[in-house]
């Protein structure tokens, strides 16, 4: 079951971490942003804020379109969430304009696309228009039809529809007026269920179908008796006025970005759409079809990085084996035992439904060195039975297990209680260590359950022979020996010298109670403020992002013109794979450019991995961002990479919130923190969210000239279709797809503001231009409108490399202290947010482990003085974490944090296996003499144990594979932590042993002075 479970488990980066998140998106033809923010927005998240559990409401508000999102708490299901916005929205509806029909959307990690398809002409017998036409109408069904696949988004401009460009002068001709055009096309263009005819033995339905399905016969349409459409008017099959595009590896294109449903495993959609689409090639010859961005190869990668990590874990912790016991026993014993730990482990993950990504794979290294060390113990301690009692085999693996049966248990049970804490303390530290704690307790139980069945039973036929050693295992003995095992003395020394001098004893005592708590203080205070805190640290991914942004006036075609220079350099650069260009959004597309205006555009580029190329991810995003800043007009320029924030729903490393109930001065107050902001040290750029720099013309309607013509500013606003007004939908019923027919002024009134004065406009005394009773002027307003929490909000974000979170948001506050604004209010939203909530529910798992491991060591060893001296050796492993983070340059993190409750658990493991021996020899020896037969006995495991899980855990502090940055402070701070703690362990666990044994109060100083 377990290589069925390797071969067919879902395979993934990380776990699902993003909350359930419901978005809302309406289309309001012809509203500006501000319009759409104060009568859409604003009433839609009323609503939504009154749900329950629900964390956050925004809203990006840009001309015609809408976009609400509401965050909820982990404990809302993402259906319950939808069911809820769906009930809110009915509230909703009666308050926003009539006509208008929001559209709800599930959004989470199955929104970022697993592949993007971009899809190109091969020749000129095709064009982008056409091949939108075929993706809408045919490809995304067919990728659809796949079961596979969760959901399809197209994307790229082009929207087919069916043009009415009415030339004013010809309707003027003929008397037509476009109210009239508009309400012909509606009535005469509609299938209309009439009824039914139901008789004795039949029943039949009665419709008329008045939908035109050519653009011929919706050009002979009547609207006026002898007059029909086309005489006032061209009607073309073509495309919607673009707001959006795409580029995908430098060619124009249309992207289809495919989608895995919640839960679902990125490798088996990206398989199933590469299958898909070497059929597609085949059934469209002309079209060109490429990734242009995908997950597949990271994740790919990085599974075999972890394997191979797992296999380097295996070889380094059997050699320590080797090292510290110079036998090719228990290296078998070690051999067997991995294997049949992993694949039971991945057995139980894939009948208990789970999925394998680098946290599962981290579990199981980890794993390794705790696991071998059971089998080990075990097969050691028969081996000791088998030369020193000199028992019969039998009698020698059941005395020898037995006796180590209690310290195992006590140590698998103690590490066990510390880490479970960690699944249940919610959030975001649950949602991504939740998998590893599972992990982690299955292999421990697992390992425990072989030690003292699988391993006696083994031994039986490996000291079948005896206990002789071959040449090379003597060989190892006598290095150990005359390196390691030399340590044994000195740590002797010091715990004699604790009990040595007399009355001074107590002096030496305290001297080195207080001089390690002295170090512990100093290493704390020093060193933890230096590293700083990250909620995750960076990691090289190969993926870079950039968004870049340009006037707000200009159009796509030109900002992907101003593009070209730079995608021409990007196609020579030997270390790119593939790129991705999302200009603008789509309503009802998440995936790719959600919330974009038309000349802001979502760049995603995919370099080879970090192990093929020289310059690192950091470096290559220098580089990259010099470039995209020589551009000409470019106004932003943010580049950084892939999931550098711990949340996708965090903007940036460093968010600097303004809020208020107006907008007035937000934009400007926001120029003044971005100024302030740019001079903190570490940020590679600064930018706001949204601007006031988006030119609008105003028609300014003389009320009193209006009226003498008889007419109102609505009904002049109503003769003006330059909006592309939807009138119909036409349906080609055999293919069951549908056309939006979209009202327009013909190009020639549309280009410039003097043809749209020129403009006639209908009143009861006949034609008049629109400059009679209006004028036209230019104003400076909003393109993009954000509001978060029923307030408006401007973000000013920073974008680091690696520089600590902590240390950039704390220089941010003191940057930006005195620029003050008492209309707004400013906070910090970016990851320092998720940092502070992490790090409570990270320290409240720490106490709570602490508090159960306590519990749980009075209770195995019925004494509350063998279990706080056990503990109290805990905090002094902290000094080696903090060294260990300091020397490998790594931050203080949520990895971090679980570093330190692994380390706990190995730590405490060693004391137990100490304290065990100590009470056992108790029972015959003084107090102080069985202190020291403890460490004389227990030093070898002990130390084995420390270093063959540091061995285990190699590959992932060098990070050996491809987003193991992400956990290798979960390395470095068990590596040094261990190092240190151990060595305090063997110092101090039995010098207070003796120190506060009650039995013994008559100690006599023993030592040389």
């Amino acid at each position: 079951m377990g290589i069925i479970g390797l071969a067919t488990l879902p395979k993934n980066l990380f776990p699902d971490a993003n909350p359930p998140k419901i978005v809302v998106i309406t289309k309001v033809p012809g509203a500006t942003a501000k319009v759409v923010a104060s009568t859409v927005s604003k009433p839609i998240e009323t609503e939504l804020s009154r749900l329950g559990l629900v964390t956050d409401i925004s809203s990006v508000n840009v001309a015609n379109m809408s976009i609400v999102s509401a965050e909820f708490g982990y404990k809302k299901g993402l259906n319950a969430a939808a069911v809820d916005v769906a009930n809110a929205l009915n509230i909703a509806k009666a308050k926003i304009p009539a006509g208008l029909n929001p559209a709800i959307y599930t959004a989470g990690d199955f929104t970022l696309p697993v592949d993007v398809l971009a899809l190109s002409p091969k020749n000129d017998s095709i064009t982008l228009p056409e091949i939108r036409k075929i993706a809408d109408s045919f490809i995304k069904p067919r990728l659809l039809s796949n079961k596979n696949i969760g959901n399809v988004e197209v994307f790229g401009g082009y929207q087919s529809s069916i043009n009415v460009e009415i030339d004013p002068f010809k309707a003027k001709k003929y008397g037509v007026n476009f109210d009239s055009i508009v309400k012909v096309i509606m009535s005469n263009n509609k299938d209309i269920p009439v009824g039914f005819i139901k008789g004795k033995n039949s029943f039949f339905t009665v419709t008329i179908y008045g939908e035109k399905d050519n653009i011929l016969k919706l050009e002979n349409l009547l609207i006026k008796p002898n007059v029909r459409l086309r005489d006032v008017a061209d009607v073309k099959w073509g495309y919607q006025k673009r707001t959006s595009g795409y580029i995908g590896n430098s060619k124009e294109s249309i992207a289809l970005a495919v989608q895995r449903a919640p839960g679902g495993s990125v490798l088996d959609v990206s398989k199933a759409t590469r299958a898909e689409m070497k059929k597609l090639q085949k059934k469209y010859p002309n079209i060109n079809f490429e990734i242009s961005d995908t997950q597949r190869d990271l994740i790919e990668q990085s599974n075999t990085n972890m394997l191979e990590a797992l296999r380097d874990a295996v070889i380094y912790t059997l050699l320590v084996i080797m090292i510290f016991l110079g036998n090719f026993r228990a290296i078998i014993a070690a051999g067997l035992s991995i294997p049949m730990v992993f694949f039971t482990t991945i057995a139980i993950i894939w009948m208990t439904g789970g999925e394998l990504n680098i946290v599962i794979y981290t579990a199981i290294i980890l794993a390794l060195g705790m696991l071998t060390d059971d089998a080990v113990v075990v097969l050691e301690n028969i081996e000791r039975h088998l030369n020193e009692t000199k028992e019969d085999l039998q009698l020698a693996i059941k005395n020898g297990t037995k006796e180590v049966l209690s310290p195992i248990f006590a140590g698998t049970f103690a590490t066990i209680a510390i880490l479970f804490p960690l699944m249940f303390i919610g959030g975001f530290p649950q949602k991504i260590f939740k998998p590893l704690v599972e992990t982690l307790i299955i292999a421990l139980l697992v390992s425990y359950f072989l030690s003292i069945t699988f391993i006696p039973l083994l031994s039986a036929y490996l000291y079948k022979n005896g206990t002789s050693k071959t040449k090379i295992e003597k060989l190892f003995e006598w290095f150990y020996q005359n390196t390691i095992g030399r340590l044994v003395k000195p740590y002797e020394g010091i715990i004699k010298y604790s009990n040595g001098g007399g009355l001074f004893r107590y002096v030496r005592r305290v001297v080195l109670t207080l001089g390690i708590i002295a170090f512990f203080i100093f290493s704390l205070k020093n060193v933890m403020p230096t590293i700083g805190k990250d909620a995750m640290p960076p990691m090289d991914t190969g993926i870079i992002v950039a968004h870049i942004s340009f006037s707000s006036n200009e159009t796509v075609d030109h900002a992907e013109d101003k593009l070209k220079p730079f995608l021409k350099w990007l196609n020579k650069q030997a270390w790119l794979k593939r790129s991705s260009i999302a200009f603008g959004s789509e309503p009802g597309v998440l995936s790719l450019g959600s919330g974009n205006l038309p000349t802001e555009a979502t760049i995603t580029i995919n370099a080879v991995n970090r192990f093929k190329r020289k310059l690192s991810l950091w470096q290559l995003e220098n580089i990259i961002r010099d470039k995209l800043a020589s551009i000409e007009g470019v106004k932003r320029d943010d580049v950084y990479d892939f999931g550098a924030t711990a949340l996708s729903s965090i903007k940036a490393t460093v968010d600097t919130r303004i809020m208020g109930s107006n907008l007035q001065g937000m934009s400007k107050y926001a120029n003044e923190l971005k100024k302030g902001m740019q001079k903190v040290k570490g940020f590679t750029s600064v930018s706001q969210s949204w601007d006031k720099d988006f030119t609008e013309y105003i028609i300014d309607v003389d009320r009193n000239k209006a009226l003498r013509y008889g007419i109102t500013p609505f009904q002049i606003a109503m003769q003006l279709p330059i909006k592309g007004q939807i009138v119909s939908l036409n349906a080609n019923l055999e293919s069951m797809n549908t056309q939006f027919v979209r009202l327009y002024l013909k190009d020639r009134f549309t280009k410039n503001l003097e043809t749209l004065k020129l403009f006639p406009i209908s009143t009861r005394f006949g034609e008049i231009p629109l400059s009679q009773v209006a004028t036209i002027k230019k104003n400076i307003t909003y393109a993009k409108i954000e509001r978060n929490n029923m307030l408006y909000s401007l973000d000013v974000n920073g974008y680091r490399a690696k520089r600590p979170v902590t240390h950039l948001t704390e220089d941010t506050i003191k940057a930006i202290k005195n620029i003050k604004n008492d209309n707004f209010t400013i906070e910090q939203t970016g990851d320092i947010a998720q940092i502070n909530d992490s790090f409570k529910r990270m320290a409240k798992a720490i106490g709570i482990g602490v508090i159960i491991l306590i519990m749980s060591l009075i209770s195995i060893y019925k004494s509350v003085r063998m279990a706080f001296i056990m503990i109290l050796v805990l905090p002094l492993s902290m000094i080696g974490a903090a060294w260990g983070m300091m020397l490998f340059n790594k931050p203080s993190c949520m990895p971090s944090l679980l570093g330190i409750l692994l380390l706990f658990g190995i730590i405490i493991k060693n004391a137990v296996l100490l304290i065990d021996f100590y009470q056992q020899y108790r029972k015959e020896n003084s107090a102080f003499e069985s202190a020291i037969n403890s460490v004389t006995v227990r030093f070898r495991p002990v130390m084995m144990t420390a270093f063959g899980t540091i061995a285990g855990m190699i590959p992932i502090a060098l990070e050996q594979a491809i987003g193991l940055e992400r956990l290798s402070p979960l390395a470095d701070v068990a590596v040094g932590g261990l190092l240190i703690g151990t060595l305090l362990t063997l110092i101090y666990v039995p010098m207070y042993a003796y120190m506060f044994d009650k039995k013994d109060k008559n100690l006599k100083g023993v030592g040389n002075g």
